[in-house]
């Protein structure tokens, strides 16, 4: 049963939900570009703001079985990541979505910490990310203090992996419904890197309290866990800021708190929206899943939007 769940919701992710109205119109998105990392092409998509110079980046990572398309709406698949565009437009930053590759599966995704998650790519996803961001440097010349990473499931798991090993490139992260490999075959570093948290209490497929993820997908540790490993590096000492999310979406059978941990080395901060029977699910108001979909993953949250939230704490960042 618990395989079949889980090759149930990675065909969803690529082929339920549709939504008819999800291709913008973004003049200045970019579709296709591509760079060769160790002989292989690599692709992503890139939003340009009318001026590039000194500009904030971030890069967007889909979840496993997902891809580049289904985040910025080139799809019909139901995508809380596609408001990033909006936001993007209105603020004028650089946006990067970046397609993973096919693991042994046959879904596309990110070589993340876990050692023993069946299916994820062995390829080198830090590298490649690394060599992105060099060329969009060369290219845009955008401000290398603001850079930000924002990734969803396997996504999110990835950019721990990212501010983990390179650090240095990072100003802050996003990890939503993803948490910290048990068994990690990572290096890490001590540098400060702000970090974002965004899980649910009943996950069917990442466990909350960590343990064995669904369909083989590797041990992780619990959201508690891992968000005291990243108050510990960012030497956070203060007791968190505690804010109930105003609970407007009364059909959603969940609510949200919002946890600020402030005042970390180098202005560093880390913060968790724990969602209370929230699911593995982003939470959106614009975007809602359906029915069918829910009864896999569990409850989304429709009491805020993810991507303005995490923009909030991304765009007062900076090294």
């Amino acid at each position: 049963m618990t395989k079949i769940l889980i090759i149930s919701f990675l065909i969803l992710l690529t082929s339920c939900d549709k939504n008819e109205d999800s291709e913008g119109n973004f003049e200045n998105l970019i579709l296709n570009e591509s760079i060769i990392v160790n002989g292989q092409q690599r692709d992503y998509h890139i939003y340009i703001p009318n001026a590039t110079i000194n500009k904030p980046l971030t890069i967007l990572l889909h979840g496993n079985g997902g891809n580049f398309d289904d985040v910025i709406g080139q799809t019909n698949v139901k995508s809380p990541q596609k408001i990033w565009l909006d936001l993007a437009e209105l603020h004028q930053f650089i946006l990067v979505v970046p397609n993973g590759t096919l693991g042994s599966e046959n879904k596309r995704g990110w070589n993340d910490c876990r050692s023993d998650a069946q299916g994820n790519p062995e390829i080198n996803d830090v590298l490649f990310i690394e060599e992105l961001l060099t060329k969009l440097k060369s290219e845009y010349n955008h401000n290398e203090n603001r850079v930000y990473i924002a990734g969803v499931s396997n996504g999110g798991q990835m950019a721990i992996r990212l501010a983990l090993e390179i650090p240095e490139k990072i100003t802050a992260f996003a990890s939503v419904i993803a948490s910290m490999s048990d068994n990690s075959q990572c290096g890490e570093s001590t540098i400060p890197v702000s970090a974002l948290f965004m899980n649910g209490t009943e996950d069917p497929i990442l466990p909350y309290n960590g343990g064995q993820m669904t369909g083989n997908r590797g041990l992780v540790k619990s959201t508690e866990e891992t968000l005291q490993y990243w108050t510990n590096r960012n030497g956070i000492i203060d007791a968190p800021i505690e804010q109930n999310i105003n609970d407007v979406n009364n059909s959603d059978n969940c609510n949200a708190v919002k946890y600020s941990y402030l005042n970390g080395n180098n202005n560093t901060a880390v913060m968790l929206y724990k969602i209370n029977n929230g699911g593995h699910a982003e939470p959106s108001q614009t975007e809602r899943y359906g029915n069918f979909f829910l009864s896999i993953v569990g409850n989304q949250n429709g009491d805020f939007e993810m991507a303005n939230e995490i923009w909030e704490f991304f765009k007062e960042k900076s090294k």
